[in-house]
């Protein structure tokens, strides 16, 4: 896998808690129209939102050299997904990447007539340029208008919402603390990291795999004696990108959600620690990596067994998902 595409799947993988801590923290509750009216400001992913989002961009960037400044570039990227997804929820398409459209960053391949994702790539990019530069507050949606007539008859997307399933971060289910500290820390996993394998043996070899968990495990095992030697200033850079990498393996492989503890008592496990999160049926399964380390002093094969336990209940929960979809067949076949 290329730089591009690591980066690719970085931005699809983390939109859950990139795109919710927009919503929640970069987007306004109300917005004051040029006539002076105050309305609440829509974040529903519907078109419908796309003119108000277009003028509280305009009132933010009043160039595209300002959009363009380092401090923006989280509130830049954060736009870009909720226009994507936006786009995607009304007339169709996919994510996609290559090295030339969009300078390489993420775009959507939208639905026509001819098909699925059979058309013109939207550059989300430049579109957000050309309405920071243009400055008309019509731009989103006429990217918006055009896609939909690419779809032919009453403009309505041949199949159902093609937007991410999104498990986002919202008011109701998260708080203001956890919001500020996934934005924060979301952005140094990655990084961090690609810093740690580095000051591992052979590090080429780690991979986001069991095997690689395994092995951490055994070296925590090996490194260790008790939890306190763990807490050593000396010993912080390596438990760091421990615990980055074991949250992000376990998150890529089952489909989870990073996540931080606030509001809990003291002695549970998830308090002031981050942890992810998996939604499997109807219960939440949630996995801390910090409590995960520590368990490698007493069984080295902690760490892999935890990702076992949830490769296991993502199976049965699909096994039931086609069973019932199976039953429902039968079902349709007898009427």
């Amino acid at each position: 896998m290329n730089e591009l595409q690591r980066e690719y799947s970085a931005f699809i993988n983390n939109m859950d808690v990139r795109l919710g801590a927009f919503v929640l923290a970069d987007l306004p509750e109300t917005f004051e129209k040029e006539d002076g009216e105050t309305v609440k400001f829509p974040k529903d992913f519907g078109s419908k939102s796309l003119p108000m989002l277009e003028l509280f961009v305009l009132s933010k960037f009043p160039s595209t050299e300002a959009i363009l400044e380092a401090e923006n570039r989280r509130f830049f990227e954060g736009l870009i997904r909720y226009l994507g997804e936006t786009y995607l929820r009304a007339i169709g398409g996919v994510w996609d990447h290559d090295e030339t459209t969009g300078n390489g960053m993420p775009f959507i391949r939208p639905d026509t007539e001819e098909g699925p994702a059979a058309g013109e790539p939207i550059p989300l990019v430049a579109i957000v340029l050309t309405a920071v530069d243009q400055r008309s507050a019509e731009v989103f949606t006429a990217v918006l208008d055009k896609a939909r007539e690419n779809l032919g008859g009453d403009g309505l997307p041949r199949r159902k919402c093609t937007g991410l399933s999104l498990g986002m971060l919202t008011a109701e289910n998260s708080s203001e603390e956890e919001v500020e500290f996934l934005s924060r820390f979301i952005g140094t996993v990655e990084p961090g990291i690609a810093a740690w394998t580095q000051e591992q043996a052979e590090p080429a070899s780690w991979g986001f795999d069991r095997e690689s968990l395994a092995r951490l495990g055994k070296q925590v095992a090996v490194r260790y004696d008790t939890r306190e030697d763990m807490m050593s200033e000396e010993e912080t850079p390596f438990v760091a990108g421990a615990m980055r990498f074991i949250g992000e393996t376990v998150r890529r492989i089952g489909f989870g959600q990073w996540r931080y503890g606030t509001e809990l008592e003291a002695d549970d496990p998830r308090s002031r620690q981050p942890f992810v999160r998996f939604v499997i049926g109807d219960q939440n399964l949630d996995l801390v990596p910090w409590r995960l380390i520590q368990a490698a002093l007493e069984d080295s094969e902690a760490i892999a067994s935890a990702l076992d336990a949830v490769i296991e209940l993502r199976e049965k929960e699909a096994s039931e998902a086609a069973a019932s979809d199976g039953d429902s067949a039968g079902t349709d076949d007898e009427d």
